[in-house]
């Protein structure tokens, strides 16, 4: 909303100073309102340039680095990718450390629950994005842990890096299905096991989230259709909760109940 308001401030602002520069028909009108509008589209290349300053000058747990963000990814899902989403359950975000486990059918959800959550929160995500400049950057700013898929012991390492990063308190978000496996269907297919350590070894609590709709984002013109998400948060499953369990049976439990979170909310 922020964001559209500068957009909007310099938008009338240009436009009456186009409009004083001179008199003419009424056509001219509508120049002076289409330069006004391009220059408020132009407005925001300075104004993103400055966020990602603040990104990289602030530091990971700094609030109000982590509020920005909420603002600009909010503008980002709901007038760039035309999102709308609808959110159940925020009541169950635990107020301790967390790890936050969902399916996964869109590049988008990373975004989505980042949006939903507005917790200081990373993520563990596939290193194929950090081959992406900028990307690689605001990844980095916000300490989010590339695992490699390819090579065992590397991919070892970097879960062992994301664990000292919940050992140290910081929230994270991870895709136990190991990435998009079909956006054909909601539910999730299968899991790996070893992502639940990254909950477990720490003794972090679980927060177990359904998407529902994201898997259509793909399918969809964000220009001429709007996509309804749906959020569903679970209730929070607790070290106490899974102690004695193992990597697999826990990785069952909390696909059980994603899964029915997706199939009773299928829009």
């Amino acid at each position: 909303m922020l964001i559209i308001i500068y957009m909007l401030i310099v938008f009338g602002l240009t436009s009456y100073a186009y409009s004083l520069l001179a008199l003419g028909s009424a056509w001219y009108w509508f120049l002076y309102l289409f330069l006004g509008a391009l220059t408020g589209i132009l407005a925001l290349i300075p104004l993103a340039l400055i966020i990602l300053l603040i990104f990289k000058l602030l530091p990971y747990n700094n609030k109000f680095k982590h509020r920005l963000a909420w603002v600009v990814l909010d503008f980002i899902t709901r007038y760039l990718f035309h999102i709308k989403l609808e959110v159940e359950g925020l009541e169950n975000i635990p107020n301790e450390t967390f790890v936050v486990y969902s399916n996964h059918k869109s590049d988008l959800d990373v975004l989505i629950l980042y949006v939903v959550y507005k917790r200081i929160m990373s993520a563990v995500a596939k290193d194929d994005l950090y081959k992406i400049p900028l990307l690689h950057s605001i990844m980095d700013w916000f300490k989010v842990v590339p695992l490699n898929r390819r090579d065992d012991r590397q991919g070892v390492k970097d879960l062992i890096k994301a664990m000292k990063q919940v050992e140290s308190g910081y929230n994270m978000l991870i895709f136990p299905e190991g990435g998009i496996k079909s956006r054909e269907i909601e539910t999730m297919i299968g899991f790996k096991a070893g992502s639940f350590k990254l909950a477990m070894k720490p003794g972090a609590t679980i927060s177990p989230v359904s998407i529902v709709g994201s898997s259509q984002l793909s399918k969809h013109s964000p220009l001429i259709h709007r996509t309804k998400v749906h959020v569903l948060i679970h209730k929070p499953i607790t070290k106490e909760m899974y102690e004695g369990k193992n990597t697999f049976d826990l990785g069952e439990e909390v696909m059980h109940i994603i899964d029915n979170g997706v199939t009773d909310n299928i829009l």
